[in-house]
């Protein structure tokens, strides 16, 4: 499989997305309570807008260079690709600024939070467009969008969450990780809900090799079978912390929790591209 660069760049981006998205769903609370959110959000922050820089570098090395990055977005409007460049460039910028804001002029703008939010949802369906509108059997499928959203929806919260614990002390910590655990579900539901229905149009997809789609994907349903376990495990571990009174967070169940969901996410990209193998 020689498109790891892309893989990075597809779990990273929806993992920003989604914890940028979760940042700003919990932000309102977090004033409501008393708690200086800019203490708060300031790691954040800064960690997702590194993460989100990774996601781009892995991108580039796809594309060859950042040059080839600039010739793309000529195409915009007209092309998938160009708009997923376009608003990926326009996420990240955001969330740079954010950073800055935070970090510089300790001061933090939740309608720049909102909105941030907001582009990187547009950035994700871009981002999705540009594999199901392509002539790859397997790719032009719903499913397509619903492994992208899930991946925003789950291990972003969960990411989300983990970063505001580590400054958030108190009972409002488990409410946060309660509502990771929650988004959690959304997420890996709507995966679920994508594998379900491409389950029974995999025997129709032909591939260029003649062979179907499900006749490719054989070989690895083990590694497929090994992705959920992992990730429901993952979830599991996020639901046991949102429930159990314990007198601090159990932080080595919660960052474990992350790496699972992580790793989970790779698997299932890696699967994704193997299609287009």
């Amino acid at each position: 499989m020689h498109e790891w660069p892309l893989l990075i760049f597809t779990v990273a981006i929806p993992a920003s997305v989604g914890g940028i998205l979760f940042l700003s769903f919990i932000q309102g609370s977090l004033a409501k309570s008393g708690k200086d959110t800019v203490k708060v959000m300031k790691l954040p922050i800064l960690v997702i807008a590194i993460l989100s820089i990774i996601g781009l570098i892995g991108s580039f090395f796809h594309l060859g260079s950042p040059m080839s990055a600039i010739n793309t977005l000529k195409g915009f409007g007209r092309s998938w690709m160009s708009n997923e460049i376009v608003f990926t460039g326009v996420f990240i910028a955001l969330v740079c600024v954010m950073a800055g804001l935070v970090l510089i002029n300790k001061k933090l703008n939740p309608v720049l939070l909102l909105v941030t939010g907001i582009v990187g949802l547009v950035t994700i369906y871009c981002m999705a467009s540009a594999y199901a509108v392509t002539r790859v059997n397997g790719w032009d499928h719903l499913n397509t969008y619903l492994v992208f959203f899930g991946t925003t929806f789950s291990l972003g919260p969960v990411l989300g969450a983990g970063l505001l614990t580590a400054t958030v002390k108190d009972e409002k910590a488990q409410k946060i990780i309660k509502w990771a655990f929650a988004f959690g579900i959304i997420g890996i539901a709507i995966q679920v809900a994508g594998s379900a229905m491409f389950a029974g149009y995999l025997p129709e997809v032909e591939m260029i090799d003649g062979s179907t789609a499900a006749m490719k994907l054989e070989s690895y349903s083990t590694m497929i079978g090994i992705r959920w376990i992992i990730e429901l495990a993952g979830l599991a571990a996020i639901g046991y912390l949102s429930v159990k009174s314990m007198p601090k967070t159990n932080y080595a169940m919660l960052y474990a929790a992350i790496l699972v969901f992580a790793i989970a996410e790779g698997m299932s990209r890696y699967v994704f591209y193997v299609l287009g193998a």
